[in-house]
């Protein structure tokens, strides 16, 4: 009975979108594909993030003769994005003329084409470049019991029209091809987000534009702590007292000048007043920043739990520490046990002290090494937006 009611809600759902979908037709009919007319969105049009936002960056510096186009809700700040991008509002008539006409679709999550007013045509590419490069906890067809009624059909759905997905790692490799409903081409070349891990030259100048943005002062240390979500949702996980822990965070990382960034999960935003979770001058809020991957770049240490940051961080060959006090309780359902991993874990404010204390930062790194070699097989370089690109120029029109 459950199932038939979410299924009647998501019938009326899809008979709301009929006019935008008749629109639509309209528009195919009247429009050819437009060569060279990229339209990107990322996490269902509400940020300029992830690898839609890095390849946008390479392509616009690269190649120019590329029409770009970014899709966004009402609401969503635009001022910041550069000038060469055109903003275009979600369900308005220049979205509909832009989705219609674009020789490449590009986004970073499921979507379902009915519902974003489209229907492939000939000439068109979607590239669905999935928001993570390597997983620890289950996901798509390892979960179907767990994801509710309406994603698996918006997922069958998306890998259905998809003509590319990409990896960053064997272990990728082989979940795109088995877990997403998806029988196309999967590119092994790394993933665009992570371009930028690579790029030694620009950590320097990421750091002093972060640190700027905190308020940091020059030659500190920067702790990133980037927990992630519960549901039910709740701060209790994440409460450390920073009075105890940043002395041993300063002998861990050499230095009397520490500062930390706290970077909370968006589902958190405007949920809880976090400021139980400061405590400290030195820890700061870094909700609110744009980029995740420039506050790993900046950052000389990753404490987290079960994001896959862990591995981005491991990219940068700088150390992580999981921190999970609710580990026997939280388990989504994960492709390694915790104690498999290569990285500390603490389950207790007293342990995550004791690793700090008897931290080894290259014993750290060796023991990435050997997960990487055994488990996850990385292929990234640096270069995953240039192969992309490449990709594109040889599947145009």
């Amino acid at each position: 009975m459950k199932n038939f009611g979410k299924a009647i809600a998501w019938g009326y759902k899809l008979a709301s979108r009929f006019p935008q979908n008749l629109i639509s037709s309209l528009i195919r009919r009247r429009n050819p594909v437009q060569k060279g007319r990229v339209v990107c969105w990322s996490y269902e049009f509400k940020q300029y993030s992830c690898n839609p936002k890095a390849l946008t960056g390479y392509l616009l510096n690269n190649h120019p003769e590329y029409e770009i186009i970014w899709v966004f809700r009402k609401g969503v700040d635009t001022r910041g994005i550069d000038s060469r991008i055109k903003c275009v509002t979600f369900r308005s008539m220049e979205y509909l003329r832009a989705i219609n006409t674009a020789e490449f679709l590009i986004t970073n999550c499921r979507t379902h084409p009915y519902n974003i007013g489209w229907k492939k045509r000939p000439g068109q590419k979607y590239l669905m470049l999935w928001h993570a490069g390597m997983a620890l906890k289950k996901i798509e067809k390892d979960v179907e019991d767990k994801l509710g009624y309406q994603y698996p059909i918006r997922a069958k759905a998306d890998s259905k029209v998809c003509d590319l997905m990409i990896s960053g790692c064997g272990f990728h490799t082989t979940l795109a091809k088995e877990k997403f409903w998806y029988d196309g081409q999967v590119l092994e070349c790394g993933i665009p987000r992570n371009d930028i891990l690579f790029d030694r030259q620009a950590h320097a100048e990421i750091k002093r534009r972060v640190a700027e943005a905190f308020d940091i002062p020059q030659g500190s240390k920067i702790v990133l702590y980037a927990p992630t979500f519960r549901k039910p949702a709740t701060i209790e996980p994440y409460m450390i007292d920073w009075s105890m822990v940043i002395p041993a965070i300063q002998k861990a990382l050499g230095s009397e000048k520490v500062k930390v960034l706290l970077r909370l999960h968006p589902n958190l935003i405007g949920r809880f007043d976090i400021s139980s979770l400061l405590g400290s001058p030195d820890v700061i809020d870094a909700t609110l920043y744009h980029d995740m991957h420039e506050l790993l770049c900046a950052s000389d240490l990753l404490i987290t739990d079960y994001s896959s940051s862990m591995f981005d961080m491991s990219l940068l060959e700088r150390p992580c520490i999981l921190y999970a006090t609710d580990a026997r309780q939280y388990d989504r359902g994960y492709y390694f046990h915790l104690d498999q991993l290569p990285y500390p874990l603490a389950q207790s404010q007293e342990e995550l002290i004791r690793i700090l204390e008897s931290f080894n930062q290259e014993h750290l790194m060796e023991e990435y090494r050997k997960f990487d070699k055994e488990h996850i097989k990385s292929v990234e370089k640096g270069q995953a937006s240039a192969g992309i690109a490449r990709w594109m120029k040889e599947h145009s029109i």
